[in-house]
């Protein structure tokens, strides 16, 4: 029998590590090399994904891709409120508020007074209901980073900057848009939208001409883009790409059944649709969508793959022959609709 903590045997500190928080997992790699040694593996340098908001506990679940392990985190401030990310930070759209928080730099460091406050939504979405948020930088690593959202159905873009009091309104020019913001991202030091027509939105808040058009779908793409039901922008080694989802004929809104790919060329307006994406994976959904380059060292990442999180779905889908790997184990509730309670979505680590 072990005398004292440090000579327990390294399998049983294994087991041991499983079974915490992960602020608690943290800590107990911190106590001595030999505990640190002892503890479940795990990385940060891969995705995890948040699974649906589970309203019976105080803690959100995270599955790293890495290990597959399901890993829990105190976050009382997320529970009940719908939830995108961006850059490794969660944004939260409630009644009460609408506030910015990083889970994973909270559970390695302990720290609670992380959240950042936005002004309120009501003049943002009045309507309408948000629908993606983008960043500029990590506010951990920028204290320059800016905020960009969505609005859904046929709502405006909003604009927000650290010091700014209240949230800036973007609208395209002319007449009512017909056609809603599917996605928005930051790409080469600027903010870029995605209309449901694919279109493509140059975004200049303080400029004379706050939305620009840039590029428009060619019309020789236009009829494959029947049952697409969402679209989603994607900066990828400086290449911006344009990615479809779509879904069944019968069930539009929830069985997702493939996906198309497109690279795109602003200073041309020059499309190409892609058959292989290489190494290259992406991650779409709720998330800001983002890229990553798959070597031997990105395990439990496969290359050439789209991984989605649906409205009600979540899965992998092969470019290479299109068949699709849907995600039992994200337990995705049909009932209440995802607007009340968060779906699973997709982070991308910052410290």
């Amino acid at each position: 029998m072990a005398e004292n903590w440090a000579d327990l045997l390294p399998e049983l500190l294994e087991l041991c590590s499983r079974r915490l928080l992960l602020e608690d997992w943290f800590a107990f790699r911190s106590v001595c090399s030999a505990w640190r040694a002892a503890a479940c593996e795990e990385r940060f340098d891969v995705p995890w994904l948040m699974l649906e908001d589970e309203r019976s506990t105080e803690c959100a679940e995270f599955r790293s891709l890495f290990s597959l392990r399901v890993h829990k985190v105190a976050l009382p401030e997320v529970k009940g409120k719908m939830c995108f990310s961006s850059r490794g930070w969660i944004f939260t759209v409630h009644d009460s508020g609408i506030r910015m928080l990083n889970p994973l730099s909270r559970a390695a460091n302990r720290y609670r007074d992380d959240i950042i406050k936005l002004p309120g939504e009501y003049k943002l979405t009045g309507r309408f209901e948000m629908n993606k948020f983008a960043l500029s930088a990590s506010p951990s690593s920028s204290p320059n980073y800016e905020v960009m959202v969505a609005c859904w159905p046929y709502g405006p873009l909003g604009f927000w900057k650290p010091g700014n009091e209240e949230w800036k309104i973007l609208t395209p020019s002319g007449p009512d848009p017909i056609d809603y913001f599917a996605d928005v991202i930051h790409y080469q030091g600027q903010f870029v939208a995605v209309n449901s027509s694919g279109s493509i939105l140059r975004c200049d808040p303080d400029g004379p001409d706050p939305m620009q058009v840039v590029v428009e779908m060619p019309p020789a793409f236009q009829d494959s883009m029947k049952f697409n039901v969402q679209v989603f922008l994607v900066g990828v080694a400086g290449h911006l790409w344009l990615v479809y989802r779509f879904a069944q004929p019968e069930d539009l809104w929830t069985t997702t059944r493939g996906f198309q790919v497109f690279s795109t060329n602003l200073d041309t307006g020059k499309w190409t649709k892609l058959e292989s994406m290489g190494n290259v994976s992406l991650f779409v959904g709720f998330n800001s969508s983002f890229s990553v380059h798959v070597d031997e060292n990105q395990h439990g990442i496969k290359p050439n793959c789209i991984y989605f999180t649906g409205f009600q779905d979540v899965g992998t889908y092969y470019m290479e022959d299109g068949r699709i790997e849907f995600d039992k184990k994200a337990d995705i509730t049909v009932d209440p609709p995802r607007w009340i309670d968060s779906p699973p979505l997709w982070i991308e680590p910052s410290f």
